[in-house]
């Protein structure tokens, strides 16, 4: 630790004292999953770390928590009062440096997972399927409170004169950032995300006879997992065509998908529309371990995601993945290698392509080694490590203002 740190002056004490904002410090989704390990490994590594939070829940051991009072308002404004409290809190607070996840701004460091706001709904509109839900939606969501209000603390957060460095989880959300916020030149920093390769991986396949037997698919067919909650926003429409799209062709073997998420009466009708309810099993929103365990690839078309955390999740477990490049983890593949991506989410012939590629069991069987191979390269200990780096030379410059 001492060589880490060596560049650090003297006139700063180390360990570190870390001051985090966030909205919910609780096992609750993708991002507040991430924050809690990256807590556990700047503990690891000696720091003091501190949560600013409305929500605490599970294991807080070792760190310090501010619960924030919200006054009683509606849900809409529930992101902009707490993200005025959590700055209001950091303004009092005393820290080395300062980090803030997704909706809050007046920190050093910033991570906003969730890409820029604009540009996620431009890709929303263009997930409906037909000219007139698209019009409608560009109305509704460009108009919505919600929206609006998003992207007003989404404005506030990179004007914030504290802010000193942007962490975007690919360089798909760089693009945008320096597109919609050109004064962050020099300012934004890529790190991917990271996965757990232990929990994460080719043994995960003692599970897939089972499954399959439980599920009623072939031991033999070539199966794509979707994993996802938002079935139109992940492309799952356009996974279906493509299904059908096989189904039609004399070709080798046959294809599945398991849709691991919340069911949705309008997918499993479109399932039914296009022929497909026999190669489609929804197994409702489960852990998704056992189901990567018995599936053969990852198949999630995205309109919008800056970096899927399924996306390593599958290649850890050896799942080659067919995504789009509005998923900013399509950046990491190599075509043919460990995965395929499309240019246009909608387009089911190409992702048929795909699909039909993998059904030779030598191109499968090279792909899944590739694929793991991919994955080891972006463990979450990767992840955390560079970006405590980038906290540490934040510190660092800050110590030097001071003097």
């Amino acid at each position: 630790m001492a060589r880490r740190f060596a560049s650090i002056s003297a006139g700063y004490s180390l360990p570190m004292n870390i001051t985090i904002t966030c909205k919910y410090f609780s096992p609750r989704g993708g991002a507040q999953t991430f924050l809690l390990g990256f807590v556990e490994h700047l503990l690891g590594e000696g720091h003091h770390v501190k949560v600013i939070t409305m929500e605490v829940k599970g294991e807080t051991d070792g760190v310090r928590t501010q619960i924030v009072s919200l006054p009683p308002v509606p849900k809409t404004f529930r992101d902009v009062m707490f993200a005025r409290a959590a700055r209001k809190a950091l303004q009092h607070d005393e820290y080395d440096v300062s980090f803030g996840e997704q909706k809050t701004w007046g920190a050093d460091v910033v991570r906003p997972g969730g890409g820029v706001h604009l540009e996620y709904i431009a890709q929303i509109i263009k997930s409906y399927p037909s000219s007139a839900m698209r019009t409608l939606a560009s109305v509704t969501k460009r108009l919505s409170p919600k929206e609006l209000l998003n992207h007003y603390i989404e404005r506030r957060l990179h004007a914030d004169p504290s802010l000193r460095c942007v962490i975007a989880n690919s360089d798909l959300v760089r693009k945008h950032l320096l597109k919609h916020y050109p004064e962050l030149e020099g300012r934004v920093e890529v790190v991917y995300n990271g996965t757990d390769c232990d929990r994460f991986s080719p043994a995960l396949r003692t599970h897939r006879s089972q499954v399959r037997r439980d599920l009623g698919i072939p031991e033999e067919a070539v199966v794509g997992a979707f994993v996802s909650f938002d079935l139109r926003r992940k492309g799952l429409p356009t996974v279906l065509r493509s299904l059908s799209i096989l189904k039609g062709k004399p070709v080798q073997g046959d294809a599945y998908a398991v849709v691991v998420g919340w069911r949705r009466r309008w997918a499993e009708t479109l399932a039914r529309k296009l022929g497909v309810q026999d190669r489609v099993r929804f197994v409702g929103a489960r852990e998704p371990d056992p189901y990567y365990g018995a599936s053969d690839l990852l198949v999630l078309p995205s309109y919008f995601d800056p970096c899927a955390n399924v996306t390593l999740e599958a290649l850890a477990c050896g799942l080659p993945v067919l995504t789009s490049v509005h998923n900013g983890a399509y950046e990491l593949l190599t075509p043919g290698r460990d995965g395929f991506y499309v240019r246009d989410s909608s387009d089911a012939a190409q992702l048929a392509e795909f699909m039909q590629y993998f059904m030779d069991p030598q191109k499968l069987a090279e792909a899944s080694r590739a694929a793991r191979t991919l994955a080891l390269k972006h463990t979450a200990r990767e992840q955390f490590s560079r970006l405590l780096d980038i906290i540490t030379r934040v510190a660092e410059q800050k110590a030097r203002e001071r003097r």
